[in-house]
């Protein structure tokens, strides 16, 4: 599956993403805004039959995109999450922590 085919809503006063396929969510990515500058992501869930799809990763970037679009860094306390930030330095302008790198 790819980016194109997910679309992704903002749900739970502005802390969850939604990823949804065909009408049905398929995954979930929960932050919080933390101060006037920083995101904090802390948890994903992603639908079983869609593990092996790189919705973490999309959802990933479409929390980035809003850390960007309101000139904020992000940290994740998620291990799986953090492991995404290192596995992609071009996140790296809005990554607050080290994260293991």
């Amino acid at each position: 599956m790819n980016k194109e085919n997910i679309t992704f809503q903002i749900g739970d006063n502005g802390c969850r993403i939604y990823a949804i396929c065909g009408g049905k969510k398929i995954g979930n990515l929960f932050f919080v805004r933390v101060g006037s500058d920083k995101i904090m992501i802390s948890e994903a869930e992603i639908d079983p039959d869609y593990k092996t799809q790189d919705i973490e990763l999309y959802l990933v970037q479409e929390v980035i995109n809003i850390a960007r679009e309101q000139h904020r860094k992000v940290m994740s306390i998620c291990p799986y999450i953090s492991q995404i930030f290192v596995q992609h330095p071009e996140f790296d302008d809005v990554r607050l922590l080290n994260n293991g790198r």
